[in-house]
């Protein structure tokens, strides 16, 4: 292969030079794609592969040229990529090869990139998707941005929409922004963002397809519709972009080690292009001096001040420590790792003082169970001149499977059944109140919000609409003030962060309850890219219920007045004008 001095200077090529140096500090596996690079050029000859320099530098000429930053300081300023972004784009686009019929195409076709948080993927991604639908010499290219949920998919596809409204040049070329799609007219192509929650998957023909946040994928649903609608186009790429998740065992795991396999020559596939940037094993994820090998861009999209304060967050709060593990540095995080360590929350397991609910107020909050779960009634007080807080929690299962359910759980549900609770009312009161029948009595569930509520003077109870039924209507008649919780990612944030503050500062009591250190114990957070979280019942290793009602109730005191539910809520309520 004939490599010309103005390759040999091109911004890729000295990337790649300067990684093989040393002079740019990366993690292991930059360093082997790098070798991976110089060697498919040492064996391009042999196996009719071609360096189009022309292509390779196209879609970076593009970029910079018509694309503007459009928020923070860099805002209205051009799209430079840097260095490892152009190498990025060079090796997509600049490897050629001919197919079957003679006709030359990309080489490339899986694209995996895999970085810490901040440091622009979403952007590098959303204006290759620009250039594909314009400039990528395919008519009719249809190129989607596939996620979990269409919200998530939108985030690279709203990238997308704002670099076109930005620009003073992209209209001119023929961009034309519609609600959900991006037009390019002058090649009938278009980009749209797909959920696994869209309404239709059906008549997808995809160019180009990126898989966002791969690590938030369950399955590979999304992935392969993508991919087998792809069948018919002439050179379809596909493009993972995603930083490191919790599942060790998830589908995004199992595909980077695949790639990973591709990296150490273990496995052959010259159609992918591989950009993993992580810390070395032996590397000490507690010193920032290596943080630059999972942060490419660090001091330009992210600072490192900004990446130190993280770091001490995570350390004076120890369950955000595997969040920052993961979106700051890169690093898979077992999932069955604790959300609060086990020696902390200990430090909550003082004893309630019972005047407090009353005295400084509370709210109530009912979570009740499918076939398999606790339902779970948790009452929390609103916080004392220390910032403490007292939480009490009532869990009810059915006595008939209650024998199984210890066995399933590996539990001691019926010692609990019978272990009387600190200042119980009667010897009933029990921290697991076991009723009889194959299903929870909801009269017993009843008899106790009614006494609690009034007793302890609650000022209203969130719940769970999913499976309220008719027990909702009871405690209404009572005169009970209820107010539904929705459940949403964005709602639980609040609350859930602010319980894991609670519990880490050791400022929340909630007694001798084993149940509710049981269930902390297991519980799994998941957030997404605005740092919304929630505790996950999917993937948590233990039954979660007590921790999602104590978050609940933690919401009814966080908010001001309860969220009364509307009447034509009620399908038997007919609305008059």
């Amino acid at each position: 292969m004939n490599l010309t001095p103005e390759i040999l200077k091109s911004v890729p090529f000295q990337y790649a030079a300067d990684v093989k140096s040393g002079k740019i500090v990366t993690g292991r596996y930059i360093q082997l794609a790098i070798d991976r690079f110089y060697k498919l050029i040492d064996q391009a000859d042999e196996k009719g592969y071609w360096l189009d320099h022309k292509k390779g530098m196209a879609p970076i000429n593009f970029i910079e040229k018509f694309i503007v930053h459009t928020d923070g300081k860099s805002a209205n300023k051009p799209f430079l990529l840097e260095p490892f972004q152009q190498f990025r784009f060079y090796n997509t686009y600049g490897w050629q090869r001919k197919n079957e019929d003679g006709i030359p195409i990309r080489l490339i076709r899986n694209i995996y990139i895999s970085v810490a948080k901040k440091n622009g993927k979403t952007a590098e991604e959303s204006a290759d998707n620009l250039f594909m639908i314009g400039f990528d010499q395919e008519q009719g290219a249809k190129v989607y941005v596939g996620a979990t949920k269409e919200d998530q998919a939108r985030i690279c596809f709203d990238q997308s929409v704002e670099f076109v409204k930005k620009s003073r040049y992209l209209s001119k070329l023929g961009y034309k922004v519609r609600q959900k799609k991006i037009l390019h007219t002058y090649t009938n192509s278009f980009m749209a963002p797909l959920g696994g929650d869209s309404k239709t998957q059906d008549g997808i023909n995809a160019h180009k397809s990126t898989i966002d946040e791969y690590h938030a994928h369950k399955d590979n649903t999304i992935k392969e519709n993508l991919e087998s609608s792809s069948v018919a186009r002439l050179q379809p790429v596909i493009s993972h972009i995603t930083t490191a998740g919790f599942n060790k065992h998830g589908v995004c795991k199992l595909y980077e080690d695949m790639c990973i396999d591709i990296l150490e020559g273990v496995l052959e596939d010259d159609t992918f292009l591989i950009m993993i940037h992580k810390m070395d094993k032996e590397d000490d994820w507690e010193d920032p001096e290596n943080w630059i090998k999972c942060n490419p861009n660090l001091n330009v999209t992210v600072s490192l001040d900004s990446l130190k304060k993280e770091y001490l967050k995570a350390k004076n709060l120890p369950a955000s420590i595997s969040n920052f593990k993961t979106k700051g540095l890169n690093m898979w995080v077992d999932g069955a790792s604790q959300w609060i360590p086990a020696e902390i929350l200990k430090k909550c397991a003082k004893p309630i003082i019972e005047e407090n609910f009353a005295k400084l107020g509370n709210c109530g909050a009912l979570d009740l169970s499918s076939t398999k779960d606790l339902t779970c009634y948790a009452m929390i007080s609103k916080p004392d001149e220390n910032g403490i807080r007292d939480l009490k929690l009532w869990c009810f299962c059915p006595l008939d499977t209650i024998r199984q359910r210890s066995r399933e759980d590996k539990v001691p549900y019926e010692y609990w059944a019978s272990l009387k609770r600190e200042n119980a009312v009667d010897d009933n009161d029990t921290y697991l109140i076991a009723t009889e029948g194959n299903m929870v009595d909801y009269a017993k569930v009843k008899e106790v919000v009614i006494r609690e509520y009034y007793l302890n003077k609650t000022n209203h109870c969130e719940y769970d609409r999913k499976f309220s039924g008719t027990l909702i209507q009871f405690l209404i008649e009572e005169g009970i003030e209820l107010s539904p919780f929705i459940q949403t990612l964005p709602e639980y944030t609040t609350p859930t962060k602010e319980l894991e503050i609670l519990l880490s500062t050791g400022k929340i009591r909630f007694g001798n309850n084993p149940i509710i250190l049981w269930a902390l114990s297991g519980c799994v957070p998941i957030y997404d890219s605005n740092e919304n979280v929630k505790l996950s019942k999917s993937i948590s290793t233990k039954r979660i219920d007590p921790v999602i009602a104590s978050i609940m109730a933690l919401a009814g005191t966080l908010t001001e007045e309860p969220r009364k539910e509307s009447k034509y809520n009620d399908p038997e309520v007919i609305p008059t004008f």
